[in-house]
């Protein structure tokens, strides 16, 4: 007997295709208006500096009950420190905490030394582009004062390798970057906790590929598009560095580059597109994720009311590309002042978490009570362990 698949009738309503990207964790979770990101960032950077003012009280307490027991305190004291930074850490309230414009700093510099480091290793396109992303969005969960963007970007990198399946051995990758094996492994579960385990990226090279061979269907030009393509890879480049990926779509930022590259060609193309009513990107131009949904759209998307003239579609679109391409052209404008770059370095020195740092007073307490607990619960087993029993040879 005939299996009848489609048991819709004239009165059920189509339902609307809806693309892939719209269901990837990155459409969901890792898109964001400008004034989410804002906030989210100073959000983060006031709850870590009431953290870390609090454990360098503490540290403080600890390094004086030390010293009462004769035991020296710590520092960290070098010969090549420079003069205005002092050998032992000044009191809480006197540290200059970072700033949300002193993180972005220290970021988009570890974001031009991934890039270094990724051509170094001559790995492809997709390892940089994914690193970079990896590296953004960890530093939308924690802050440089937690966890220094030098040790999150080789562990980024590294990561990076294998979710884009380009598989180099640790040990080769630590001795080229002169960093212990154990010191960038030790960052991959933490990272991909805060990635909260999405390691799929959709990219804006990829998204740029197939506009230029749906392009080279209408009248655009070839010789211009041959033209265009390695100016807008250019200007990819450069988006990469920027929190575009955070906003908008990988659609919308390659179109934006490939109008900054040729802007003739790609009206001609939406031009064409829109008068054969083909679907252009021309989703909301604060894009979505985090539950974001606006009138008209799904999941932060605005869609265009039945009926309503394809003009207006094309201006909205046309103003979100100006928007990207101003971002964009911004990136390229900016440059990463070293000098900044390493002043903010010296003050992360005491501005940064206690509980992190190995030679702290209270990191080696946090240690000392965590295998206080891990002993007291072997006793714990052992003490409810039967007398000779065999099977605890694999407990």
């Amino acid at each position: 007997m005939a299996v009848q698949l489609d048991r819709d009738g004239p009165s059920t309503p189509k339902r609307q295709p809806v693309q892939l990207y719209h269901l990837s964790s990155q459409y969901r979770h890792w898109r964001f208006s400008k004034e989410q990101l804002a906030k989210i960032r100073q959000d983060l950077i006031e709850q870590a500096v009431e953290r870390v003012r609090t454990l360098w009280e503490e540290e403080r307490a600890q390094q004086a009950q030390a010293g009462a027991n004769g035991v020296p305190a710590p520092t960290d004291a070098s010969a090549s420190e420079p003069p205005s930074q002092p050998a032992t850490p000044p009191a809480p309230s006197d540290i200059e905490y970072l700033s949300v414009a002193d993180e972005q700093l220290l970021v988009a510099y570890y974001l031009q030394q991934a890039v270094g480091l990724c051509g170094a290793f001559k790995f492809p396109e997709a390892v940089s582009a994914t690193a970079l992303s990896y590296l953004k969005r960890f530093y939308l969960r924690n802050t440089a004062m937690d966890y220094h963007p030098k040790d999150i970007m080789l562990t980024c990198v590294f990561l990076a390798t294998k979710t884009e399946n380009y598989p180099i051995s640790i040990d080769t990758f630590a001795a080229k970057v002169k960093v212990a094996p154990a010191d960038i492994l030790a960052l991959e579960f933490l990272v991909s906790q805060s990635l909260h385990f999405e390691y799929k990226v959709h990219h804006a090279y990829l998204a740029l590929s197939g506009l230029v061979l749906d392009m080279q269907t209408t009248s655009v030009p070839s010789p211009s598009l041959a033209s265009a393509l390695p100016r807008a890879q250019a200007f990819l480049r450069a988006a990469r560095l920027s929190p575009a990926e955070l906003v908008y779509a990988p659609s919308q930022i390659a179109l934006a580059c490939m109008r900054l590259a040729d802007r003739e060609a790609v009206e001609t193309w939406l031009e064409e597109k829109l008068r054969a009513g083909a679907a252009v990107p021309r989703e909301g131009r604060d894009g979505g994720g985090e539950g974001r949904k606006e009138e008209g759209g799904e999941g932060g998307a605005p869609g265009r009311e039945e009926g309503e003239p394809a003009q207006l579609a094309q201006e909205e679109l046309l103003r979100l590309l100006d928007e990207v391409q101003a971002m964009i052209q911004e990136q390229q404008r900016s440059t990463v002042d070293k000098n900044k770059v390493r002043e903010v370095d010296r003050r992360l020195k005491w501005a940064r978490n206690p509980e992190k740092d190995p030679k702290s007073a209270l990191y080696k307490k946090r240690k000392a009570e965590e295998e206080a607990a891990r002993e007291e619960k072997e006793r714990a087993k052992a003490a409810k362990r039967p007398p000779n029993d065999d099977a605890s040879v694999f407990d």
